[in-house]
């Protein structure tokens, strides 16, 4: 059995447990507020299949080519005006079109308008394409976990297909969140 720590600190998206990790199985996982102040955190799987994603309501304000190299993307909301990405739905993200091909990995959101695809792109992006990202299953959402309060989940509770998810963290606040996953 191997445990693996993680102090979150930030209140935007934390990846805690890639796909690419290899980790077969998760044990238990304990979520502690040893700091000052309640802690609000989000917990969940997203996925990693073009067969299971979810739009994000953002389009493609321009075409763009396959590339190996960086490619910058000019996004909207399909008509031209202000545009819903965001780092949470899409920084860090496989991003696919509606029939399940892989564009690439977000790998930047510059004022909701701009995404950054830093390995390039491995298919082509129209204009006005929506952009989908992998579904999420969430495990906990928006619980509260008072100061000097730990939550254990059991490996029923939080056990995925590490080749299918990604584990993520979101909290609400500033107050830091412990994690120890038992693999």
């Amino acid at each position: 059995m191997a445990q693996h720590t993680f102090k979150v600190t930030t209140n935007t998206k934390t990846k805690i447990m890639a796909a690419e990790e290899g980790v077969s199985r998760v044990r238990s996982m304990t979520l502690c507020n040893v700091h000052s102040g309640d802690v609000t955190i989000s917990l969940y799987l997203a996925s990693h299949v073009g067969t299971d994603i979810t739009s994000t309501g953002v389009y493609a304000a321009e075409a763009e080519a396959v590339s190996d190299s960086s490619v910058t993307l000019t996004v909207d909301n399909g008509s031209g005006s202000g545009s819903a990405a965001t780092n949470d739905n899409l920084d860090e993200e496989q991003v696919w079109k509606s029939d399940g091909t892989l564009f690439g990995t977000c790998t930047e959101v510059t004022n909701n308008t701009t995404l950054v695809f830093s390995a390039g792109l491995t298919g082509a992006i129209a204009n006005n394409d929506i952009l989908y990202v992998g579904t999420r299953y969430y495990i906990v959402k928006d619980l509260t976990l008072p100061t000097g309060q730990t939550l254990k989940l059991e490996d029923d509770e939080v056990s995925f297909d590490n080749l299918l998810y990604s584990m993520y963290v979101t909290l609400g606040g500033s107050t830091p969140l412990d994690i120890i996953i038992n693999t």
